[in-house]
């Protein structure tokens, strides 16, 4: 958590000048109370106070603590693409006291976005420079828009991988071995997982909302199913408040 925090105050800095003077920028600030597994696999949950942090700069910047920074590069008609970094936290509450623990990392990479009419599909590729140090991916279909003056929803349905090194520490709950160079390696023993999540904004005044949102992923593959990891499911929800500050009417997606 202290990690995360230190981002949070270091994104507020590099963005707080920036956004002050250019036009077409968006911001929101806030936090959210949020339910979430103890660990992956368990069955036991916990609740924490998360900070939300996004903001916009035109088109092509966006940053915030739940999907990461990313850079819209290149273009070509309806496909963009870019780089992309992201952070990861690891859940590891109610492990062995003595059990090893998978630090947080952060993860940079690329990421290919398609537009259709009627959502986003992306796919991304990252290597974590910490923590793990493995290489994961997403594949992702977002869609959603505003569907009353003062309500906004948005869906996404996702597919997740990281390799065998993440395997290892957490589920194997030991260092992985020294990461090698190259590109990813796939290993039956992978970790995938499959979910959507349901998101929604509404809007209290012209610059405070209220947000939800509720995400759902089944891990799949050769992973273990009992003892320390009884369910393949990770359940999440948060709710909370966001002050919303924005040059254009348009607002995005919460």
């Amino acid at each position: 958590m202290r990690r995360l925090l230190a981002l949070v105050g270091l994104l507020a800095l590099m963005a707080g000048p920036a956004f002050a003077t250019a036009p077409d920028w968006t911001v929101d600030w806030g936090a959210v109370g949020r339910v979430r597994p103890a660990h992956l696999g368990s069955e036991t949950y916990r609740t924490d106070l998360l900070p939300v942090l996004a903001a916009t700069y035109g088109e092509d910047l966006s940053v915030s603590i739940d999907d990461g920074g990313k850079w819209k590069l290149l273009k070509a008609g309806t496909l963009t693409a870019g780089p992309v970094a992201e952070y990861r936290q690891s859940f590891n509450d109610d492990l062995p006291k003595r059990g090893f623990r998978t630090r947080d990392a952060v993860e940079v990479g690329g990421f290919v976005e398609k537009q259709t009419p009627v959502g986003n599909i992306e796919l991304r590729m990252r290597r974590a420079l910490n923590g793990y140090r493995g290489w994961s991916g997403d594949l992702a279909f977002d869609t959603g828009g505003r569907v009353t003056p003062k309500l906004e929803v948005g869906a996404e349905a996702r597919l997740a991988w990281a390799d065998q090194r993440f395997t290892e520490e957490y589920f194997g709950q030991r260092r992985a071995p020294p990461p090698h160079f190259g590109g990813p390696h796939f290993h039956d023993n992978d970790y995938l997982t499959a979910g959507f999540q349901v998101d929604a904004a509404r809007d209290l005044t012209p610059n405070t909302r209220l947000v939800a949102e509720i995400s759902a992923d089944r891990m799949l593959g050769e992973l273990p199913s009992r003892g320390l990891f009884p369910s393949r499911n990770v359940i999440t929800a948060s709710i909370g408040i966001v002050l919303h500050w924005s040059t254009s009417p348009l607002r995005s997606r919460p």
